[in-house]
């Protein structure tokens, strides 16, 4: 073994076994030598044999690399050793490690304040490099043509705080190409918030927009839905379900239409009108024969709908 290493793993075993709050006689007993081994090790008059090296890394919970590493640092325990390892190299194997330890450390009730405080932001890295995937992906769907990722995209930015990309972005896209209807769509979303109830949400202008907009496209179902759905958000139950019906009215069994059986079922729930809500949900079970299904599908469809109908009648 060279110099250097030998010094850094005598080194590296002391200050893990301070770190871990362990004797020499301890050490000594889990590798079954005497203490006077452990002893000779930490002062670089010997160095263990190649057989303890994966036993002496077991125990204190780090690679064999770290094991020699001149600026090694030791760690609490098994989870927040591979909570470095994922935060140094960042692949999804160290997290998935990572995160079934946390897992079981909280389910066997040994996690520590500390611990659920690593655990949280083990997820919480994660979750920036799965949303900046998420934004990748939706953004070169939009640039292969897919029209639904751009919605997709605009509800992930509200979600990030980054709504005011959105509202600029779409600002623009209006004023450049006014008689697109899926740019004034955006743009209502936008303010919005992607219905998500953000803190940068402006509800009341969404709303204004879509009505200016039903002026210049009367027939669009889908903005009768999404005026629906922004007042319902508002508490404007009245007015929300005159747009909703409209929206049924002019598409019945397609897209905005349909989709308005469903917010209309919520929207009497919330205001415990149980029995148009049971109304709602039989109308949503109806749609699902009318859209030309097969079977299998269509009785999936019906089953949520016929929960729901059955929790309203328990309440009625």
């Amino acid at each position: 073994m060279a110099l250097n290493m030998a010094l850094n793993i005598g080194r590296n075993i002391k200050k893990l076994r301070a770190e871990k709050g362990v004797t020499q006689e301890q050490l000594a007993e889990h590798l079954s030598i005497t203490y006077q081994s452990v002893s000779k090790w930490e002062n670089n008059i010997t160095s263990p044999d190649l057989y303890f090296i994966p036993a002496i890394a077991d125990y204190f919970e780090i690679s064999i690399d770290e094991l020699f590493q001149p600026d090694m640092q030791g760690y609490k325990n098994k989870a927040a050793r591979l909570f470095a390892l994922y935060e140094h190299r960042g692949t999804k194997q160290y997290f998935d490690k990572a995160d079934a330890e946390y897992e079981m450390l909280i389910t066997e009730n040994m996690a520590d304040a500390d611990d659920y405080r690593i655990y949280g932001t083990l997820n919480q890295f994660h979750a920036k490099k799965l949303n900046k995937k998420a934004e990748d992906s939706f953004r070169r769907s939009i640039e292969m043509g897919n029209e639904y990722s751009e919605g997709q995209l605009i509800g992930l930015l509200a979600s990030l705080g980054r709504n005011q990309e959105n509202i600029n972005k779409y600002e623009e896209t209006t004023k450049s190409n006014p008689d697109i209807l899926q740019n004034w769509r955006n743009l209502i979303y936008s303010y919005a918030a992607a219905y998500s109830g953000t803190s940068d949400a402006n509800l009341e202008k969404g709303l204004e927009i879509a009505k200016k907009c039903l002026l210049k496209f009367p027939e669009d179902a889908g903005l009768l839905f999404t005026c629906g759905n922004i007042l319902r958000l508002l508490k404007k139950y009245e007015e929300a379900e005159a747009y909703f019906l409209e929206a049924i009215e002019k598409n019945p069994d397609r897209g905005a239409g349909g989709a308005s059986y469903y917010n209309m079922a919520f929207m009497y729930t919330e205001t415990k009108n149980y029995e148009k809500a049971i109304w709602a949900w039989e109308q949503a079970i109806a749609l699902q024969d009318r859209l030309g299904l097969a079977v299998e599908e269509a009785e999936m469809g019906k089953e949520w709908p016929k929960k729901e109908i059955a929790k309203l009648h328990a309440l009625l």
